[in-house]
Parts: structure tokens; sequence; C-alpha cells
């Protein structure tokens, strides 16, 4: 395609993003939550309906017999934190687990696509954690927590 003077363009929504390196420290919540402060994001679905999403963040068990493990998951909302639930947290899907055995902070990500997004429609994305807790408990901390959308054409 060939663009020429005086075509409409029509352009894509920016780049989300939320990056967050408060320490939480002791993290022992079995079932997700939010963590204080929340990473969330708003953002408009693009054209195409597709949005690429990169969640990730820093992690460790500082235990004497470091088994946690974090799981950080993407939460999905039409319109806001108190709209229609699109998409559920969960780890095997979009999110990012630590190692149960990094004493120090290990950083890593994961990047997937979100698909069958309404064009034009607004949309709040937060990332959520909890931890699988091993033989020493409440040992499991979080360095940083990222949110990355980029709309796609």
């Amino acid at each position: 395609m060939t663009i020429k003077a005086g075509d409409l363009v029509r352009t894509l929504s920016p780049t989300a993003f939320f990056h967050d390196d408060t320490i939480l420290t002791e993290i022992s919540n079995t079932s997700y939550a939010t963590g204080s402060p929340e990473i969330g994001v708003y953002f408009v679905a693009p054209p195409s309906g597709k949005v690429r999403l990169t969640v990730g963040g820093g992690f460790r068990d500082n235990g004497a017999a470091p088994l946690d493990r974090i799981f950080l998951s993407p939460q999905l909302f039409r319109d806001s934190a108190d709209g229609t639930e699109v998409l559920a947290p969960s780890v095997t899907l979009r999110g990012y687990l630590s190692l149960s055995n990094n004493t120090a902070f290990q950083y890593g990500c994961r990047v997937s696509l979100i698909e069958n997004l309404t064009p034009g429609q607004l949309y709040y994305i937060r990332t959520m954690h909890l931890v699988t807790p091993g033989t020493d408990p409440d040992n499991a901390d979080i360095a940083a927590r990222d949110l990355i959308v980029i709309p796609l054409p």
C-alpha cells in the first residue's frame, strides 16, 4: 500500500506500560492478589483487536530452605477493574513463574498475544501474584513488576 499526501492514516494507540520496583517481602497469599501498589494500565484496543503483552519482574525465595514459587499473571477487564473480566489470572496461559531455589532475585518475563479484543474498546489490565508455599513459608519476595501492552496492526 502506498500512502500519499492527503491520505487518511489510522494510527495505533500508544504503548501502555508500568514498571514498579517496590519490594514486596514475605509474600504469603496463596490466591491471586494485586499487591501494593497495584500495577495496571488502561489501553484502547486497536483496529486489529490484537495486542502484545509482556508480564515480568524480579523474584526470589530468601528462606533457609528455598521452595516457594511466585506466580505473576495478568488479569484483563473491559472498561475498568470494576468492569467485566475478560481474562482471568493464569500463570500457564500468559504468566511468569519463579524458580523455587533462587535465593537471589531472578528477573524474567513472558510475552504473549491477546486477540479478539473489541476494536476501540477501553480495557484495563493488571498484574496479580500468588505464592506456592514450600517447607519454609512466607519467604518469597518480589523486587519489581513490569507490564507492557503494545497495540498490533
